[in-house]
């Protein structure tokens, strides 16, 4: 029994939320054991994923392949657990436990009744899924059918909203997550006539031999991959439904779209720019200087989107903008060093963001008020939440002890590999100026006088959610090791495959 569990790790690990998701509108008038189902398959979820770490960490015989229903590649779907997939893995399960943790008792006043919380578990848990699955796919149309899946999660949760805004939020999201899954679907099929595989290591081998027979060809795939996944992960200038929808969403459904759901589509970027084409077509394209220059764009223009905002909730929305760019500014340097600290600050932006949004969420609820000029002394008030945004901000800016420094400190050596400055100077005035738009309201929080309200933390299993949030960002920032190492074997097996 347990070999055979150990041996289909992958694909439980897949369909363990996705089967509770199906079986929870059954169970919708309990409300305390739908939160409880989640809660379990959260903690199932993170206990597997460590299982499979320490197996890629520990063992040599990697990647271990999967093939779904036994039929082999090309015939077959296969699943492939690697560096890359398991640090992906490990990221979802550290976020998406705290977050459900978060939303436990705490969602009658944004979503509703009994049974709209049992609907926005459902939508929770099949985004869960479906990014499970965007970590160990090694099949192209398998990342198009998991994209869909997270896409329409995704708009439910922000819908599920019970407010006006809402609606408005989501249909903007839905018209251009709609564009933007056309784009990546025509990609894939680009991929596919000149290739005739939708397995990513057949479709790569085919591709280097036959690539300058078809170099048009090739650069509409690229630019339908790039133009595609950029709308979905809110790549500056493609980011315009981004705000809305984060800020509007229920409190989890924020932390989850900004801290986990963004980071599944420039994954699956990812896997298909490096295990498909290559470094050598993407040189040949120059793509690796059209992700540093949108990277460096995004950083700048995102930074100081976010510095006009006076809603805490949007301002952090439009920081997901700005540090998305930091992520494909790494993604373009081509070495390990960068690479790995883009797949580093991905998990730590995972964490951080998602500690913000919590955090900023839970004033919010307390205050009643939206905009960052009525949270003074709120510091005294709220210790526990202040003193989470306030670490997952110093994170965010790139203070030494925090697992936000760290990802920045390696891009700033794969910029200096690359022999590149102008990507070192945009990574540095883009933490000043996040450190300008989150500093004043940390300032605010605790240096200015507190009204005669009666503010206070959440309940328990809010305060314990922010807590653990907190300690990884800080443990990460200290201890980076096993995560770290993680994200260099995966940049290094990427680098490799050509």
């Amino acid at each position: 029994m347990i070999s055979a569990i150990s041996t289909n790790l992958p694909v439980f690990i897949i369909i363990a939320p996705l089967f509770v998701a199906f079986v929870l509108p059954t169970l919708a008038k309990r409300k305390r054991l739908v939160e409880n189902l989640v809660l379990s398959v959260e903690v199932l979820m993170l206990l597997g994923i460590c299982y499979l770490a320490s197996i890629v960490l520990f063992r040599k015989d990697i990647p271990i392949i999967y093939q779904m229903g036994g039929w082999p590649a090309p015939w077959g779907i296969e699943l492939k657990v690697g560096s890359l997939g398991t640090f992906f893995l490990l990221t979802i399960a550290i976020v998406s436990l705290p977050v459900a943790l978060f939303a436990r008792g705490n969602l009658t006043h944004e979503v509703g009744g009994k049974e709209r919380i049992a609907r926005f578990y459902v939508l929770y848990l099949l985004l869960v899924g479906a990014l499970a699955g965007m970590a160990l796919t090694n099949d192209l149309f398998n990342v198009y059918v998991l994209v869909e899946v997270a896409t329409l999660s995704c708009c439910g949760l922000v819908s599920a909203r019970n407010h006006p805004r809402a609606a408005k939020a989501t249909f903007t999201y839905l018209i251009l997550a709609t564009l933007g899954s056309c784009l990546v679907m025509g990609g894939i099929g680009f991929i596919y006539i000149i290739t005739g595989h939708l397995n990513m290591e057949f479709a790569s081998r085919e591709l280097s031999i036959i690539w300058q027979n078809n170099p048009r060809v090739v650069w509409m795939a690229f630019s339908f991959m790039l133009v595609g996944f950029g709308v979905k992960s809110a790549l500056f200038p493609l980011h315009v439904w981004l705000p809305d929808a984060h800020s509007v969403a229920p409190s989890p459904a924020s932390a989850i779209l900004s801290g986990l759901a963004v980071k599944g589509y420039i994954i699956c970027l990812l896997k298909v720019l490096y295990n498909v084409f290559g470094q050598t077509l993407m040189q040949a394209y120059s793509v690796h200087k059209i992700l540093v220059l949108v990277g460096m764009v995004a950083i700048i223009a995102g930074s100081i989107s976010a510095l006009t905002q006076k809603e805490l909730k949007r301002r952090l929305a439009f920081s997901t903008v700005a540090q998305v760019g930091y992520i494909f500014l790494g993604f373009g340097l081509l070495n390990t060093r960068g690479l790995a600290g883009a797949l580093f600050y991905l998990a730590s932006h995972a964490v951080i963001k998602s500690t913000l949004f919590l955090s900023a969420a839970a004033m919010q609820t307390a205050t009643g008020k939206k905009e960052i000029k009525d949270l003074s002394g709120i510091g005294r008030k709220m210790p526990i939440t202040a003193a989470a945004f306030t670490v997952s901000s110093l994170g965010l800016t790139g203070i030494p002890l925090f697992s936000g420094f760290v990802g920045k400190w390696n891009l700033l050596q794969g910029s200096m590999e690359s022999g590149s400055i102008l990507p070192i100077s945009v990574i540095i005035a883009g933490s000043v100026l996040c450190g300008a738009y989150l500093f004043p309201v940390i300032r605010i929080a605790y240096f200015e006088t507190a009204p005669e309200k009666d503010w206070k933390d959440p309940n328990l299993p809010q305060k314990l959610a922010l807590i653990l949030l907190s300690a990884v960002i800080v443990v990460l920032g200290v201890v980076p090791g096993p995560f770290l190492e993680l994200a260099n074997r995966a940049a290094a097996e990427l680098l490799v495959l050509r």
